[in-house]
């Protein structure tokens, strides 16, 4: 497994507030299962994926939106961030434990802190998200 239960968590709730998955060649996207935890795939070209638990490939259904959701990576998330309005302001390391992603967006500033760079932005890019969705 390449992510932790929590970077699934927030991806799957990103969803939610307006980030629909993406099955780009090269996007990593995944599917939960109720007592078996998540599923990772890469997108293939045609457009298929290949489970990167697995190995096995299959192509991409009509209504994989609904099962699946984007896992993006930190430079997505950065575009993804600049796109919702927020600006990155500082990402550093706190105490050589945690990363600390800090954003302007609109009257605040976004902080979070977690164990990988990617989690801290994942967190940030959620609250942008969800204030943008909740405001309309």
């Amino acid at each position: 497994m390449w992510f932790t239960k929590e970077q699934f968590a927030i991806c799957n709730e990103l969803k939610q507030w307006g980030l629909l998955p993406r099955f780009e060649p090269g996007d990593i996207v995944a599917r939960g299962f109720a007592d078996l935890g998540h599923e990772e795939f890469q997108v293939l070209p045609g457009p298929k994926l290949l489970s990167l638990t697995a190995g096995t490939v299959s192509q991409v259904q009509d209504d994989s939106a609904l099962h699946f959701f984007w896992i993006p990576s930190v430079d997505e998330i950065t575009t993804l961030l600049e796109k919702a309005g927020a600006q990155c302001m500082s990402l550093s390391r706190q105490d050589q434990r945690e990363w600390v992603a800090e954003a302007q967006h609109r009257d605040s500033i976004e902080c979070h802190s977690a164990r990988s760079l990617h989690e801290a932005l994942l967190l940030v890019l959620r609250a942008v998200l969800k204030r943008n969705f909740q405001e309309g």
